[in-house]
């Protein structure tokens, strides 16, 4: 008695489908996975790099505040936060002038007599020159030189706005300043926390720039900030 063995019907299209799977699954093996990698711990937090191991520059906006209207003190906060970052007293009867505090030292703005269109920045302690800025075309374009190198230009972007700009000897644009108060850095690599002893020589061009736009009435400050 010769006993049938039943397979299960299986349709074509079953069959097809079932090696289409298993080749399927072969195919997507030998395909690379175009999936990013992310970087290692000891890597995460530090900045992008660019050819040349070379930091890439990073923008950021600065504000002075009005925090004293009785004494024109103003104080500089990076991206609208964090702990001020500088102090700027304007004052002078007839003739502009300025103190700056910063990182335990101190800077004064001195404009010399009248008719003379240079702005000498010192060294309160030591009574040192550290930089002059001289007028090319009053309030609106001038020069910044530095006594240990370097020259920046200042000047008004166009009649009809009150807005500056500082380049380089270049023409590279490296802060551009708003009557607000407001200064937008572009494209800088200065470290915003020079080590101990060192000059915040950033600081000092946004103080400068703060200080003309005041001193020449450019300037429209809000409203004064309470001191926390």
């Amino acid at each position: 008695m010769t006993t049938n063995h039943t397979i299960p019907a299986t349709t074509a299209g079953e069959q097809r489908s079932g090696n289409g799977d298993r080749l399927g699954q072969q195919t997507r093996s030998l395909t690379p996975r175009l999936i990013p990698v992310p970087p290692p711990s000891d890597e995460a937090g530090q900045p992008a790099m660019v050819p040349g191991n070379t930091p890439r520059a990073t923008t950021h906006l600065f504000a002075w505040h009005l925090v004293d209207p009785f004494r024109d003190g103003f104080e500089l906060r990076m991206d609208a936060a964090g702990r001020p970052l500088a102090r700027l007293t304007i004052g002078g009867i007839g003739i502009p002038s300025a103190r700056l505090d910063v990182g335990g030292q101190r800077f004064l703005f001195i404009t010399n007599e009248l008719g003379n269109r240079q702005v000498a920045i010192t060294d309160a302690d030591t009574g040192a020159v550290v930089a002059e800025f001289e007028w090319q075309r009053l309030d609106r374009q001038g020069t910044l030189r530095f006594v240990e190198g370097g020259r920046l230009r200042w000047r008004r972007t166009s009649r009809w706005r009150r807005t500056f700009t500082v380049v380089d000897r270049f023409g590279n644009l490296l802060v551009r300043f708003y009557p607000d108060g407001r200064a937008l850095s572009d494209g800088l690599h200065t470290p915003l926390a020079p080590s101990v002893g060192s000059r915040d020589d950033l600081t000092l061009v946004l103080a400068l720039g703060w200080f003309l736009q005041v001193s020449s009435g450019a300037a429209t400050p809000s409203k004064p900030v309470p001191i926390p």
